[in-house]
């Protein structure tokens, strides 16, 4: 592996550890009783939004494995404990991305891209649903500033507007003195107050 793939995939694994460590303390608060509880994602209950993000560390594992992103062509939607499944796929998802950065063997830079595009994506992805399970849950767990911050410069490179639909909503006004947490998923198409009386 070069230097000018392993740098930038040691910095955005880096980002996505730190976001898929917001995201577990996220789920490890859930309870049984909050699964049927509402979510800033739509007509989805946290159970819907559980076993969505479990899906998505599972395409995301295939992307750096194998440089193809390969969603289920059913979501999940029967498992007993959606937390604990969605805490196994990001820790496997982890895993996957930090063994791609540790392992420098010469030459081996399709593994590099691929592991570099699923950390990309995924720091992202897997942070926004630790905030929408955050709210969900109304545990009043913010977002660390520093990584809201740099998950909001590489969301504004990264999220066309012609790439939204499907994955993330219009962009959501903030006042100009919003924090980094709530410009990040107001910029991602979430309310930041999560609710009725959030900002328009």
């Amino acid at each position: 592996m070069t230097g000018t793939v392993s740098l930038p995939l040691t910095a955005e694994i880096a980002l996505f550890a730190r976001a898929a460590g917001y995201a577990l303390e996220s789920l490890a608060e859930v309870s049984d009783a909050d699964l049927g509880r509402p979510t800033p994602c739509g007509d989805w209950d946290l159970r819907t939004l559980l076993l969505h993000l479990a899906d998505t560390a599972d395409g995301l594992t295939g992307l750096a494995l194998t440089g193809e992103l390969a969603l289920p062509s059913l979501p999940r939607t029967d498992d007993a404990d959606p937390a604990a499944v969605a805490r196994d796929r990001l820790l496997r998802l982890l895993d996957a991305l930090t063994s791609a950065a540790a392992d420098d063997r010469p030459g081996d830079q399709d593994r590099a891209a691929h592991a570099l595009a699923a950390a990309r994506g995924g720091a992202i992805e897997v942070a926004l649903h630790g905030w929408d399970v955050a709210t969900a849950c109304s545990s009043g767990r913010a977002m660390p500033p520093g990584l809201a911050t740099a998950l909001l410069q590489a969301a504004t490179s990264l999220v066309e507007d012609g790439a939204r639909p499907g994955l993330f909503a219009a962009p959501v006004s903030v006042p100009p003195d919003a924090g980094p947490e709530d410009r990040l998923v107001a910029f991602l198409g979430r309310r930041p107050a999560a609710g009725p009386h959030g900002w328009s």
